[in-house]
């Protein structure tokens, strides 16, 4: 029975220890992703409304462990082709560029797979073919989770809810129409991250 004990406290001794290990406590990752970003809201040129439809999404930012249970991060998202409908039909092209700075929360920081849940701001600039969108600001709301292949390597997913204030847009200086920036933002992606120590 003794032996039964000690072999217990030894296993769940290397368990501890090798959960702690994907700890990102006062490392720095790199994150690289693609997925899509589907725009929620509709806009307006010259007082007709226009949709955006659903387009490819791609890019990648830092993330930084705080202490166990938060990090802070700075993601790019990058969406380089919308179509720009009106009444179903295709008549522009657009793109645009979320930078969002963020906190997060993660559950179970010690383990292999990682749920976090996050909050931030973001600045939003675009284009519509020849029309130029303003810079715009706004904040989101974020949750994924992240797998550990090893304590260095991570695959990542995340999906996002941006909301911000509409931006103009103008052509030749001229405001000729709103757009609104509101999107659901869903990316999978890796995650490499620094050691704490070089000597690691």
């Amino acid at each position: 029975m003794r032996r039964i004990i000690v072999l217990a406290v030894i296993a769940l001794s290397l368990v501890a220890g090798n959960a702690m290990a994907e700890s990102i406590n006062g490392r720095l990752g790199l994150t690289g992703k693609a997925g899509f970003m589907v725009p929620l809201k509709d806009g307006s040129i010259n007082g007709t409304a226009f949709e955006t439809s659903t387009g490819f999404a791609f890019g990648g930012g830092l993330i930084y462990g705080f202490c166990n249970n938060f990090a802070g991060e700075v993601d790019v998202t990058h969406s380089p082709s919308m179509n720009v409908k009106i009444g179903g039909i295709k008549v522009a092209e657009a793109q645009s560029t979320d930078i969002g700075l963020g906190i997060q929360y993660r559950i179970m920081p010690g383990s292999k797979i990682v749920p976090f849940i996050g909050i931030g701001a973001d600045f939003i600039k675009g284009d519509i073919d020849a029309s130029t969108l303003d810079w715009t600001v706004g904040g989101h709301v974020n949750g994924g989770v992240d797998f550990f292949l090893n304590k260095s390597i991570a695959l990542t997913a995340d999906i996002r809810g941006v909301y911000a204030a509409k931006s103009d847009i103008t052509q030749n200086g001229v405001k000729v129409g709103k757009f609104d920036p509101t999107s659901f933002i869903g990316t999978v992606g890796i995650r490499l991250f620094l050691p704490e120590n070089w000597s690691d």
